[in-house]
C-alpha cells in the first residue's frame, strides 16, 4: 500500500516484512519516499541489533526514509527510530514510549537518488 500526504508518498510495511528486501523494493519502485513500519519486534539475542541493521539496510537499497516504529520494552525492543536515505539514524526515541514528529525531505530523497542512481543501473 503507498499512500500520498503533504507531497510525500509512504509505503506500509508490518513488522516481519522488514526481514524481505523485496517488499521495500516494490513499495519504492511505487513512488514511496518513505516506509512506515509498524513493529511489535519481539526481545531475543541480538533483536536489538537487527531491528536497527533492518531498518537502516531498507533505507539505503531504496533511497527512502524509514521511520521505524516499535513497542516500548518488555513487550517489544523499543527503539523507534527514522532514517535517512543514507542509512543515517536521524531519530532514536529509545527503550522510553514516546511520541515525535519529524519532518522529510523530498529533496533529501531525490539528491541521494541522484548521487546512487540505483533504480536506474539495477540489474533485474
Amino acid at each position: 500500500m503507498v499512500f500520498e500526504f503533504g507531497g510525500a508518498r509512504f509505503g506500509l510495511m508490518t513488522c516481519y516484512d522488514l526481514r524481505f528486501p523485496e517488499l521495500a523494493r516494490s513499495l519504492s519502485d511505487a513512488g514511496a519516499h518513505v516506509l512506515l513500519v509498524r513493529s511489535s519486534w519481539v526481545p531475543g539475542t541480538h533483536k536489538t541489533e537487527q531491528w536497527l541493521a533492518l531498518n537502516a539496510a531498507r533505507a539505503i537499497e531504496n533511497s527512502v526514509y524509514v521511520a521505524g516504529v516499535c513497542q516500548a520494552p518488555p513487550v517489544s525492543v523499543g527503539r523507534s527510530v527514522l532514517v535517512d536515505p543514507m542509512g543515517v539514524v536521524e531519530a532514536d526515541l529509545g527503550l522510553e514510549p514516546g511520541v515525535q514528529a519529524f519532518d522529510v525531505s523530498l529533496e533529501t530523497v531525490a539528491r541521494v537518488r541522484e548521487l546512487f542512481p540505483m533504480f536506474r543501473q539495477r540489474r533485474l
